[in-house]
């Protein structure tokens, strides 16, 4: 690591080796400021437990104070410019380390959602600070380490904390809503949160607030068939993806989307489509894909 001096300001500025891996670092500068950068190949995730300064990236420009998050995606150059006296910590990731770490299951394109864009997250709840302290301080213990499986443990820890960035910043979900464009949205948007819990059609009327039938007529009218046919239609999509898309055995798909029986996925799967899983990912798995091809941050779907 290169360390500057300019104008009383103190900045850190990254190794190309540095570029290729996660870095985290403790802001705890008590008598310059501090400066981080980087010029879009990487993303920065940082939490301002107390002190203020500046974010700038591309047009976007504003004050921070803490406690607050922020999350700068890859893509945009940032600077962060922080006074003295400011505490917190930060991490520095590369693309592919974001590709890797994504969530695979079913809440992976809202996760995706929330973390393509610019996040500031002002008054942080001494829980979450908590929760990402923790995080951090695995991440940073792992980078010192030598122990077998840190890349295992280091993307693991990297998906946890999208999750949390996204359970963090996503808008809270309603409890009770008159109109039925609301319930069905509330709905909508809990299936995909507990697709794999297998909810019942009366927990999901129970969790929105309203009664079984006054979901049913809601979504009905938003899509032309009752929340159950819904739930089953999104299992079953879930259940194709993951066929063409990975390696993994049936069982394996079976059990991440919330099946406790292996034979009871396959018999509910030939249900819907006609044919067992595994015939299924011969018929319709892309000749092209390779299983050794490596996923990248920007190849997200």
């Amino acid at each position: 690591m290169v360390l500057l001096w300019d104008n009383q300001t103190f900045k850190q500025e990254i190794s190309p080796l540095e570029r290729k891996t996660i870095q985290p670092e403790r802001i705890k500068s008590a008598l310059t400021n501090t400066e981080f950068s980087t010029s879009g190949g990487r993303a920065i995730f940082m939490v301002l437990v107390s002190g203020r300064g500046k974010f700038v990236s591309d047009e976007v420009e504003r004050d921070v104070t803490g406690p607050c998050l922020i999350w700068a995606p890859t893509g945009w150059s940032t600077r962060i410019s922080l006074m003295a006296g400011s505490r917190g910590f930060l991490i520095r990731m590369p693309e592919h380390t974001l590709g890797r770490a994504l969530p695979t299951d079913v809440i992976s394109a809202h996760v995706r959602q929330v973390v393509s864009r610019r996040i500031f997250l002002p008054d942080l709840s001494p829980q979450v600070i908590q929760s990402f302290v923790a995080l951090f301080d695995k991440i940073e213990a792992e980078t010192r380490s030598m122990a077998l499986g840190v890349e295992a443990v280091l993307q693991h820890c990297v998906s946890l904390l999208l999750i949390d960035i996204w359970r963090a910043a996503a808008p809270p979900v309603q409890v009770a809503e008159p109109q039925p464009h609301r319930i069905s949205e509330q709905f909508f948007n809990l299936v995909e949160l507990h697709l794999q819990n297998h909810w019942t059609v009366a927990e999901y009327a129970s969790r929105i607030g309203v009664s079984r039938d006054r979901l049913n007529d809601a979504v009905r009218r938003a899509i032309g068939r009752p929340p159950h046919q819904h739930i089953q239609k999104r299992l079953t999509e879930e259940a194709k993806a993951l066929l063409v898309t990975t390696n993994l055995q049936v069982a394996e798909i079976g059990y991440k989307l919330g099946f406790g029986d292996a034979a009871y996925f396959t018999r509910f799967f030939k249900r819907h489509e006609k044919l067992a899983p595994g015939e299924f990912r011969r018929r319709f798995t892309p000749l092209w894909r390779s299983r050794s091809e490596d996923v990248s941050f920007a190849d997200w779907p």
